[in-house]
């Protein structure tokens, strides 16, 4: 019994002993005709139908194609012309009455008339290509590509200006939205910066004001649902949704009941740092964070809280609740937004600035408050010792970024120049008398940013290049030791401020999220976007995206730019639904022992076993086939991939293989593919011993794929895989398996070649091929 949570196919297309197959060669406009004997093809074939034709991809060559379908009932179809990569879709349009997943194509252009110079020699290797996919498609199945409506709903991970910009956006799109966000409140980092700038004007704005009327419209949208103190706890994807679990900790406040009037927390005995004003003030164990709060209600912090009941007794709306308890919250969408921030660089990582030995040496968010009109000194900056105004301050650039130490982040940070400019522009506009300093690697101000750059430097802001070494305390005074990197000399600069610009690092909630959704990150623990140009807020996962810092380190202006295209790409899934390729896996539930084996292999997520059976989700598959190899008891198959096709196409590849000649099949993934058209269209050579077959993993393949290829005449075989690929560990492995493989059958390993590949990197890829090739030449000498 197959798993029914599978789309069926059209209809059933019996093997037969020998299907009525018809091969279609093109000349391609001389491309393929001018360097391959389409005769000596065409006479090497064994086919129902046999038919050449100038340009298979026009209209006429439709019709050709089409008449012959009907008139001579082919069941099966092979096209021998350019590559499926860029036509496939074209062809299978073409197949009608036949379901189009029962053609195949032969890839005679990129990879063989367009990187062979000798004709005789690409002719032979034309051959067993077309060769190779009549004997693949006569175990072709009709398929139907996986077709999925997703809910009209989503879930934004993150409360911050990312989070609320995406989730206005879909609320406004008649989209259902839930935003989470792990805090008492929402507005992330941005209530925090006091004030920002803008490159259009030389002025800068309150960050408050521009963020309220964005929170209120999230607040007030009918759409829009906002659950603070809450986070993701357990995600699973099915057919295109996500069933969610999420985690609402107890405030200890009933959320209805609280006017905020502050009463509780006049009374309240406890007192602790307040993270609001990054600890330089105090607050109470039940509290508000700053007055306009979103949502606007006090809330205990539970871990300070002594349960004294002091705050009860003064509530006279009786709303606070010391017993209330956490609350799991089940939620079904259908894509969620990854918007999850970013937090600073630990400072006690860089011991020689002096942070937390020194009062007067900050950071930049520390100073953006003191500078806040609702910060610690309301506005006035003052040095944290004695209160009184600094004549001169020092910021030192790049603490933690662009640092190649064992702790530090080689990554630059983007935005810490800017903030630095911001302030110290900030600092001379009120306080013309103070002298500021900007200790820089590289200024890093573009596009636009240039501008504020140059009003920084006509304010009278003062610039030294060069990455101070430490901070120390000079009889009560601070002095910053640096090398004037222009200049080549030494500085000690006396300042009674320093302030340091800190790295911006993935928070703990991206990589606590990813996890929990599955998806990739970086080496640096940002969420990893499907692809930086084309694809940048997309993750590995499909209906799951990223915005905001929780990709990598941006601005204010970046973040929301990224906010509103992940809020379209969620858009445009649920409009238009999903659609996937077919080749997906497939349970045998006659055979499956429930082991869980390939649940617990999966790195898609795509195999759930609810309760005594196993369950497919078609949209999380990608066919990589990694179920395939752990399964035991061969229950698991690859729709439209079957091991008779491969075994099939393998035999065909070396069929009429000639007496001491070279053949190679080089298995590579979509990537390499690519990559390998990307020879033949820049015309770069290629042995002629190359056979490429096309797979969706290395983990597709198994043991008796690899013996096979040698017991039917293989000299060797290259596999190629894109190592960013989620499941490419287990490619790895793999690999070893199959080494292992080898020496038990008296094979030499060094036969078998894994590479890494990418699509730019195509002539690498033919050197590789060149390299292996000799390898197997010289080994095939020696015996």
């Amino acid at each position: 019994m197959k798993d029914n949570s599978l789309s069926k196919a059209s209809k059933e297309a019996p093997i037969t002993s020998k299907p009525r197959v018809g091969v279609f060669l093109c000349h391609c406009g001389g491309n393929i005709s001018d360097k391959i004997d389409m005769e000596k093809l065409k006479d090497s074939l064994d086919a129902t139908v046999i038919e050449e034709f100038e340009n298979l991809c026009s209209i006429n060559g439709r019709k050709l194609i089409r008449d012959n379908i009907i008139q001579n009932k082919l069941e099966r179809v092979v096209v021998a012309a350019c590559s499926p990569i860029t036509h496939e879709k074209t062809f299978q349009n073409y197949m009608t009455p036949l379901n189009p997943y029962l053609m195949e194509m032969a890839n005679l252009r990129e990879q063989c008339s367009w990187v062979h110079s000798d004709g005789e020699r690409a002719t032979d290797k034309a051959i067993s290509l077309v060769n190779a996919a009549v004997e693949r498609v006569k175990y072709s199945q009709p398929l139907d590509p996986v077709l999925r409506k997703t809910r009209k709903s989503a879930l934004v991970v993150g409360g911050g200006i990312s989070g609320i910009t995406a989730a206005l956006s879909l609320a406004k799109q008649g989209i259902k939205t839930c935003i989470v966000e792990e805090k008492p409140t929402v507005g992330g980092s941005m209530v925090q910066v006091g004030k920002v700038f803008s490159p259009e004007k030389m002025a800068e704005e309150c960050a408050m004001c521009l963020l309220n009327p964005i929170v209120n419209e999230a607040v007030q949208h009918k759409n829009i649902k906002i659950l603070t103190n809450t986070r993701l706890k357990k995600a699973e994807r099915r057919a295109g949704n996500f069933n969610l679990l999420l985690e609402k900790e107890p405030k200890g406040v009933i959320e209805d009941r609280c006017i905020s009037c502050g009463s509780c927390a006049n009374v309240c005995p406890v007192k602790v740092p307040d993270s609001w004003n990054e600890g330089m003030t105090i607050r109470k164990a039940i509290y508000k964070s700053f007055p306009q709060a979103v949502p606007d209600m006090y809330t205990i912090d539970d871990e300070n809280c002594k349960k004294c009941g002091k705050c009860q007794e003064a509530c006279r709306m009786d709303a606070i609740d010391l017993q209330m308890e956490t609350e799991i919250i089940p939620l079904t969408v259908g894509s969620v937004i990854i918007a999850t921030g970013h937090k600073t660089f630990n400072m006690e990582k860089r011991p020689e600035y002096g942070y937390n030995r020194y009062p007067d040496v900050v950071t930049q968010m520390e100073l953006a408050r003191i500078m806040g009109v609702n910060g610690p000194t309301n506005g006035k900056l003052q040095k944290p010792s004695s209160g009184e105004v600094p004549e001169r301050v020092v910021m030192i650039q790049c603490v933690g970024s662009r640092d190649e130490k064992p702790d530090g982040r080689r990554y630059c940070s983007k935005v810490c120049c800017m903030v630095a400019m911001k302030h110290a522009n900030i600092i001379k506009s009120h306080y013309p008398d103070t002298e500021v300093i900007i200790c820089y690697t590289d200024m890093r101000t573009p596009g636009m940013y240039e501008k504020y750059y140059k009003y920084g430097q006509s304010n009278g802001v003062k610039f030294i290049r060069g990455r101070p070494g430490e901070v120390v305390d000079k009889n009560g005074t601070l002095i910053v030791r640096v090398e004037d990197t222009l200049e080549k000399t030494p500085l000690e600069v006396e300042t009674d401020l320093v302030v340091l610009s800190t790295a911006m690092e993935p928070s703990p909630g991206t990589v606590e999220v990813s996890e929990k959704l599955n998806v990739g990150l970086t080496e640096e623990l940002f969420v990893k976007e499907k692809h930086p140009k084309m694809k940048p807020v997309s993750t590995d996962i499909k209906g799951i995206y990223v915005c905001g810092t929780a990709q990598g380190p941006k601005d204010i202006t970046d973040s929301i730019v990224q906010a509103n295209a992940a809020s379209s790409k969620v858009s445009e899934l649920m409009n238009g639904g999903l659609e996937s390729e077919p080749f997906i896996a497939e349970m045998d539930r006659s055979k499956c022992n429930l082991c869980g084996k390939c649940r617990d292999v999966c790195k898609y997520k795509a195999i759930y076993i609810p309760a005594d059976s196993v369950h497919v989700d078609p949209i999380s598959c990608n066919g990589c086939g990694a179920c395939i190899s752990v399964c035991e008891s061969g229950a698991v198959s690859i729709r439209g991939q079957s091991d008779e096709a491969m075994l099939a196409m393998i035999s065909g590849m070396l069929e009429n293989k000639r007496e001491k000649e070279v053949r190679i099949l080089a298995f590579l993934d979509d990537v390499g593919y690519v990559s390998a058209d990307n020879m033949g269209i820049n015309k770069v050579e290629c042995p002629d011993s190359i056979r490429i077959i096309k797979i969706s993993s290395i983990n597709r393949l198994t043991p008796e794929h690899i013996l096979h290829a040698f017991k039917e005449g293989a000299d060797g075989i290259i596999l190629g895989e894109y190592p960013d690929n989620p499941m490419y560990q287990k490619s790895q492995e793999k690999v070893e398996l199959l080494r292992d493989e080898l020496v038990k059958n008296g094979i030499d390993p060094k036969r078998l070649a894994f590479y890494k590949v990418y699509i730019p990197y195509f002539r690498g890829l033919a050197k590789k091929f060149r390299n292996f090739d000799r390898i197997i030449k010289c080994i095939e000498s020696k015996t």
